[in-house]
């Protein structure tokens, strides 16, 4: 990958905005519905997150190879991971990507953390469900034009290592195109943030739930119906 350009995209407000079941979701209301007053107060945390909303994605497009089982290579090495290598059979090329909502987002989630934990842990779910958004719009803008491809798979899924965010920090360059760094401990800042692998392939497939090939069964945040 020693030739390549990164691409960037811009989203609007809309296009990141959180949703409010998948927010109620990430506050663990799995079989009921938040009260009237809890409820309400996360519309207005909604409204709020927002207003300060700054969606941004740096992304580039590579060839992948399968040097042996499970092994994946695009670009900067071997990666050993099971689950990445059986995610992505059939692609002949991945899009790497970054995306983000924002450091007012962390902000505001600390700002209430002081005065009012409610509302922080209301906007800090809020704020999950909007970069999950954003990641969704930016993947059907980067993917349009192609017809076949994998759901986005992200380092820390399944055995797909997390150290592996710190190549992507450095091939997109993230710091510079998007604002986005990480720390020694493999936190990235904004906290609402996402790297992830797309593959596109004439065999590859579109999976709509990436609860259902997720291995965390477990996940108090899993969605299968």
């Amino acid at each position: 990958m020693s030739d390549f350009t990164v691409e960037l995209l811009f989203g609007s407000k809309e296009q990141a905005s959180p949703i409010k079941s998948e927010a109620v979701r990430y506050l663990g209301y799995r079989n009921s519905l938040p009260d009237d007053i809890t409820d309400s107060l996360i519309n207005k945390c909604s409204m709020e997150l927002s207003d300060v909303l700054s969606p941004k994605c740096c992304y580039v497009r590579s060839s992948v190879s399968f040097p042996e089982q499970d092994l994946t290579d695009f670009g900067f090495g071997n990666i050993q991971s099971h689950a990445l290598y059986t995610h992505l059979q059939g692609c002949n090329e991945v899009i790497l990507m970054a995306a983000t909502i924002g450091i007012a987002a962390d902000r505001l989630i600390a700002k209430y953390g002081r005065f009012s934990p409610a509302k922080s842990v209301i906007i800090d779910a809020l704020a999950s469900s909007a970069i999950e958004h954003w990641c969704d719009n930016a993947e059907l803008a980067i993917t349009k034009n192609d017809k076949l491809h994998c759901s986005r798979f992200s380092a820390g899924y399944g055995d797909f290592p997390l150290s592996y965010q710190t190549h992507f920090i450095r091939y997109l360059d993230t710091s510079r195109k998007i604002g986005v760094t990480l720390s020694d401990s493999l936190l990235m800042t904004p906290t609402k943030s996402v790297t992830a692998v797309i593959g596109i392939g004439a065999n590859s497939r579109t999976c709509s739930n990436k609860c259902m090939t997720c291995e965390n069964v477990h996940c108090i945040y899993r969605n299968i119906t």
